[in-house]
């Protein structure tokens, strides 16, 4: 078993429909010449069709809005486990690998469009975990655990109230495969010997992510994402200028698509 295998480079899609069928098949594309934010969402309209629910950006990666958003974070008390949020974590040590929008549960988009505006002149490489490859990677007691074992999805200031397993098929047909630093058991007499489940699958994450593929987004490319399948993050950078936008996405297959605005800082 070797996590880092579960570690893809998505391969270039030259127009919406060969994106569309590549994320369908694959879980992820890059796409080229997009100009700006406003060109990303008519990319992804273009791509996803009638399918398409809603689109915007979510999040706009930059050294700015970091020291902004992490400030308000900050000053935001500690959940019930004590733990607290880091908004403007240190951009020069990689990310955790993640899907977008676990703090919103069941709204979380389906969905996800990477636009590299202005890359890092140098580190900052992305990198993609197929989750279901992932799954394979591991020993078949933390798979079994992944599938079955309902677990706590909150986030510091983000309580969620069902839990569900790391891994299962949605209401949609597709297949869900999640990662934070957040996850814990829930509450109770069985969490003591659930956490060394979990421990394993973050280190399974960390290891495909240290040691796999990885690639470089310039400006003008984008990465299109199946956001329930792939998880993803970026390697460390310190260029101050580095800027990327995050576009969320949610299709008729979505398990639930928000009716109001997702705010991720302010709460």
């Amino acid at each position: 078993m070797d996590p880092r295998r579960a570690a893809v480079v998505p391969r270039r899609a030259a127009s919406a429909a060969e994106a569309r069928a590549l994320v369908g098949e694959e879980g992820a594309a890059i796409v080229s010449g997009i100009a700006d934010e406003q060109a990303a969402i008519a990319f992804a309209r273009a791509m996803l069709g009638e399918d398409l629910r809603r689109v915007g950006r979510q999040i706009e990666a930059s050294r700015s809005a970091a020291a902004r958003d992490g400030a308000i974070a900050r000053a935001q008390p500690a959940d019930a486990r004590g733990r607290r949020r880091d908004l403007s974590a240190d951009t020069t040590v990689p990310m955790p690998p993640h899907n977008d929008g676990f703090a919103f549960g069941d709204e979380a988009p389906d969905r996800l469009l990477l636009l590299q505006v202005r890359p890092a002149r140098t580190g900052g490489e992305n990198f993609l975990l197929d989750g279901l490859a992932l799954l394979g990677e591991v020993p078949a007691d933390l798979r079994r655990f992944a599938w079955s074992v309902p677990v706590d999805h909150s986030e510091p200031g983000f309580p969620q109230s069902t839990p569900s397993p790391i891994a299962r098929t949605t209401p949609g047909n597709r297949v869900q495969v999640r990662h934070h630093e957040f996850l814990a058991p829930v509450r109770g007499a069985a969490e003591v010997d659930q956490w060394p489940f979990l421990e394993a699958w973050h280190a399974a994450a960390d290891t495909a992510r240290d040691g796999g593929a990885r690639f470089r987004l310039e400006a003008g490319e984008m990465a299109v994402v199946d956001n329930y399948r792939m998880l993803h993050g970026r390697h460390g950078y310190d260029d101050p200028q580095r800027l990327l936008y995050s576009i969320w996405g949610w299709t008729t297959d979505a398990v639930a698509v928000p009716s109001g605005d997702l705010d991720f800082v302010g709460v």
